[in-house]
């Protein structure tokens, strides 16, 4: 899909290869193994995302339904998952938690939620202001300023040292 993508202009690609994500899905305890690759077209943000086991997760489930892939979410920050949730349900939009990222004490940070009863959503992935640092500005603006050289950079070298996962 790199390649696609870049034939159609875009890059450079932020890439964070065979990380552990420690996470819950669906309520029970599942840390995947994934290849994430973030690039920016302005200030719209994309990531491709690769699961490299057959641990259960959204990314799972959404290749199982969508063997060739395609949208899998849209991303949303607010400042409290809860309620973020009773402002959406409020407003008539139930939704069902599928999938947790969590720190080390296992409070989540991001979470992707479907609406509830879908039996084939699009994911809608809320995280926490602030939890990144300037993780995503800081790439947005060396994707801004791009001198179209080295195609593939590191996101690891734009992430805070404390939200590094492990990488096997």
């Amino acid at each position: 899909e790199l390649g696609r993508l870049r034939a159609s202009g875009y890059g450079p690609f932020f890439m964070m290869r065979n990380i552990r994500s420690t996470a819950r899905f669906r309520g029970a305890r599942h840390d995947m193994l994934e290849s994430v690759a973030f690039t920016f077209t302005g200030s719209v943000q994309y990531e491709i995302l690769q699961p490299l086991d057959d641990t259960p997760s959204s990314y799972r489930e959404f290749l199982e339904r969508h063997p060739a892939g395609g949208l899998h979410h849209i991303a949303y920050w607010c400042a409290d998952f809860d309620q973020a949730l009773r402002m959406a349900a409020r407003r008539g939009h139930d939704f069902d938690i599928v999938q947790e990222f969590i720190d080390p004490d296992g409070k989540a940070f991001e979470i992707y939620v479907e609406p509830r009863g879908s039996r084939d959503p699009l994911y809608v992935q809320l995280m926490i202001n602030g939890v990144y640092g300037d993780f995503f500005d800081r790439m947005q603006a060396a994707a801004a300023a791009w001198d179209g050289k080295q195609l593939m950079l590191e996101a690891f070298d734009y992430l805070p040292a404390h939200m590094r996962p492990p990488i096997e």
